[in-house]
């Protein structure tokens, strides 16, 4: 089905560059070209490049707050834009220059949509739209609060099982809304100024604790997701086999460079799941939350990306979410309802995993391993702008999806304040019409019927797919 391209003309706002890009220091004496950077792509030896300063982050690579695989997947590349994207100014103009090793010797060579692109940041930037009210996240918080009070008073003082599946649902939605709260906060944009002082580590926990995923996890795969979306073997947010295949391309099993395995095609893939992927999908949604906790625990018992300091804090929290849990569902008399509690309050949490996967599932693959120039789909914003999908809706309906909505504007500008984005979106829509770049914007029911279409066109090319086929691809290549 081909997708609808929505266009708009609601902002006649226009954007100046008036901010400057951030300052280097005095020229270091070694340039490299861009080929001699590119063999310094591993773990023991690893550079970057940022606006034409060649910067070692081999020994920062265990510290960095966003993760080790971040860092990897742009090992002996540019990052220009990515470091932009995730970093204030500040940071970039104090922190950068520790790490800087030489200068790119090449001319560069940026185009005329990367300078756009760029221009409409620092726009953003002179605005304010990376920083938000204190009282919008004040009543958000207060909002959700008075959610879970809510179920806690239907559990505890009423006696009518009608009252405590409505709590059921209540406890589900403050899931929910909550997961958007930490979201906002994981990306730095629900701060009131640029350089406020947040403790990122207690604030995650706090986060874990009331939401039972962890946070650290989720920094350590959400990072690599929006640095590299849809990327068929480096984006853990679709590498969901055997389970789900978006596209043939998994059905080669794929080695993915984020879980450092291989996502095996396997018999349960090819005849369990994939070939009636489009019937699953709801079903596994409603109880998707259990798989979150299971990820979460692997990776707080894992090496964790090098943040033990971080996790360690996580996983107390971790436990205490399931402390308080335990706690509540122990109060609801019979032992059928409290299953009927637990299952239905984490199918209704399940709304989260759809909204998730409706941004990306339906979006087009890039297979970097066909076209190592394209560097997972080519430069930071075209690629976000085309594994995005938007939700169209008016805006009473914000609430519900979180800022999810505007996804393409978030992975552009990751660190726009959510009380900003409804009226900053006609910018991004303008600049990529200008561009001839597939911004997409569907109703929610439209954007689940194209999610299942995709789901059920893959399927039934994996009941099509034979082993024998893949061996002949592979003896032709």
């Amino acid at each position: 089905m081909s997708p609808s391209i929505i266009t708009t003309g609601k902002s006649d706002e226009v954007f100046v560059s008036s901010s400057p890009i951030p300052s280097k220091n005095s020229a270091p004496a070694r340039t490299y070209t861009l080929q001699e950077i590119a063999s310094h792509n591993t773990a023991d030896d690893l550079w970057i490049v940022y606006d034409k300063q060649v910067l070692d982050v081999t020994k920062w690579l265990s510290h960095h707050p966003g993760g080790e695989q971040t860092l990897l997947r742009f090992g002996g590349m540019d990052a220009t834009d990515e470091l932009r994207a995730f970093h204030d100014n500040w940071v970039l103009e104090k922190k950068l220059p520790h790490f800087v090793v030489g200068e790119v010797r090449d001319d560069e060579n940026v185009s005329e949509l990367v300078r756009d692109f760029r221009e409409l940041g620092e726009h953003f930037e002179k605005m304010g739209y990376y920083r938000v009210s204190p009282w919008y996240y004040v009543w958000k918080v207060a909002t959700v609060f008075c959610i879970f009070a809510m179920v806690l008073l239907l559990v505890f003082v009423t006696q009518s099982t009608v009252a405590r599946m409505a709590a059921a649902i209540l406890l589900g939605i403050f899931w929910q809304q909550f997961a958007f709260v930490g979201h906002d906060c994981g990306h730095m944009s629900a701060r009131t100024h640029a350089r406020d002082s947040i403790n990122v580590p207690y604030l995650g926990a706090l986060v874990t604790f009331f939401n039972g995923i962890s946070v650290a996890w989720w920094k350590a795969t959400h990072n690599v997701h929006h640095a590299v979306p849809n990327s068929v073997d480096c984006d853990p947010d679709i590498a969901h086999l055997p389970v789900f295949a978006l596209h043939e391309h998994m059905f080669s099993s794929l080695f993915n460079k984020y879980h450092k395995r291989v996502m095996e095609f396997d018999w349960l893939a090819r005849n369990v799941f994939v070939p009636y992927q489009h019937l699953w999908y709801y079903p596994i949604m409603a109880v998707a939350r259990f798989n979150l906790y299971l990820q979460s625990v692997l990776f707080l018992l894992s090496r964790n990306d090098g943040h033990s300091g971080r996790t360690m804090l996580d996983s107390v929290a971790f436990l205490g979410f399931f402390t308080w849990l335990v706690a509540l569902v122990s109060y609801i008399p019979g032992w059928e309802e409290r299953i009927v509690f637990f299952f239905l309050s984490h199918a209704v949490a399940g709304l989260l995993n759809v909204q998730i996967t409706l941004s990306h599932f339906s979006r087009p693959i890039f297979d970097c391993n066909k076209d190592e120039y394209a560097r997972y789909g080519g430069d930071f914003y075209s690629r976000n702008v085309i594994s995005s999908l938007d939700v169209a809706c008016p805006a009473y309906l914000d609430w519900f999806h979180g800022g999810l909505q505007f996804q393409t504007l978030h992975h552009c500008y990751p660190r726009i304040g959510r009380q900003h984005l409804r009226k900053t979106e006609p910018l991004i829509v303008s600049l990529c019409n200008k561009h001839s770049l597939p911004y997409t914007a569907k109703s929610f029911i439209d954007c689940n019927i194209e999610v299942y279409e995709t789901l059920k066109n893959t399927a039934t090319n994996a009941k099509k797919w034979s082993p024998l086929i893949y061996e002949s691809m592979c003896a032709q290549g």
